[in-house]
C-alpha cells in the first residue's frame, strides 16, 4: 500500500471515529437531560407539585427572576411532561451532535434569554413551568445555525437538517401567537415565542464567534555550541 493510500485511509478512519464520537456524545447528553427532568418530576409529583408554585416563573416579579433556571425541569402533570419528552429528546440529540460544550452554551443562552423574555412579556399573576420554551429554543437554533457555519460542508448538512426540522415541526407555529386554542389549553405562547427567539440568538452569537488562533510555535533557541560547532570538538 502506498503512503498516499495509507494517509487517505487514516483520514477516513478518523472521520468515522469523529462521527461515532459525536453520536455517542449526543446520546449521552440526551439520556442525561431526559433523566434529569423525569427525576425532578418524580420529586415534584410526590410532593403534590408544590415545586411548581415555589419555583415557577412569574412575569415582572423580582423574587421570581432566579426561577428562570428551574422552569425547564418543572411540569404540572404527567401528561405535560410526557408531551414534552419526545420533542425534547429529539431536539436535544440534534443539538448535542455539535458537542457537549456547544450544547451547554446553546442551552444556557436559551434558558437565560428566553426566560428573561418571558419575564418581561408574560402575563401578570401567572406562573409558567415546562420545557416547551427550551424545545422551541432548540428548534430556532437548529433552523438558523446553518447560515453561520464556517465551512461549506457544515453549512450544507446543517441547512438541510434545519429545513427538515422546520417542515416536521411547522404545525407548532400555532403555539407562537395568541389564539382560542392556546387559551383553552392554558399554553404560554409568550414562553414559546421567546424560547424560539432565544435559540436564534444562540445560533447567531455562537456562529459569529471567531475561530481560535493558535500562537505560532516558538523558535527553539539552541546553545551557542550547537549553532556554531567548535572546530576543536
Amino acid at each position: 500500500m502506498s503512503s498516499n493510500m495509507a494517509g487517505r485511509g487514516n483520514v477516513a478512519l478518523q472521520g468515522g471515529k469523529s462521527v461515532l464520537f459525536s453520536v455517542r456524545t449526543a446520546v449521552l447528553i440526551t439520556v442525561a437531560a431526559i433523566a434529569a427532568i423525569w427525576l425532578v418530576q418524580g420529586f415534584n409529583a410526590a410532593d403534590g407539585y408544590r415545586l411548581d408554585g415555589d419555583l415557577g416563573l412569574s412575569a415582572r416579579n423580582l423574587g421570581s427572576l432566579p426561577h428562570i433556571l428551574a422552569v425547564p425541569f418543572l411540569h404540572v402533570s404527567m401528561e405535560h411532561i410526557e408531551s414534552n419528552t419526545v420533542p425534547l429528546a429529539v431536539t436535544t440529540f440534534l443539538v448535542g451532535l455539535d458537542g457537549l460544550r456547544r450544547y451547554a452554551y446553546v442551552t444556557a443562552i436559551i434558558i437565560v434569554v428566553g426566560g428573561l423574555g418571558y419575564w418581561l412579556l408574560g402575563p401578570s399573576n401567572v406562573t409558567m413551568v415546562g420545557a416547551s420554551g427550551l424545545i422551541f429554543g432548540y428548534l430556532g437554533y437548529l433552523v438558523v445555525r446553518g447560515f453561520f457555519a464556517r465551512s461549506v460542508w457544515q453549512a450544507v448538512w446543517q441547512l438541510v437538517l434545519g429545513v427538515a426540522v422546520a417542515v416536521y415541526y411547522q404545525w407548532t407555529l400555532v403555539l407562537l401567537y395568541p389564539s382560542a386554542e392556546v387559551t383553552t389549553m392554558h399554553i404560554s405562547w409568550q414562553g414559546h415565542l421567546t424560547g424560539l427567539l432565544s435559540g436564534i440568538v444562540a445560533a447567531v452569537a455562537l456562529g459569529r464567534r471567531p475561530a481560535a488562533i493558535e500562537p505560532p510555535s516558538p523558535t527553539p533557541i539552541l546553545p551557542p555550541d550547537a549553532r556554531f560547532p567548535s572546530p576543536y570538538a
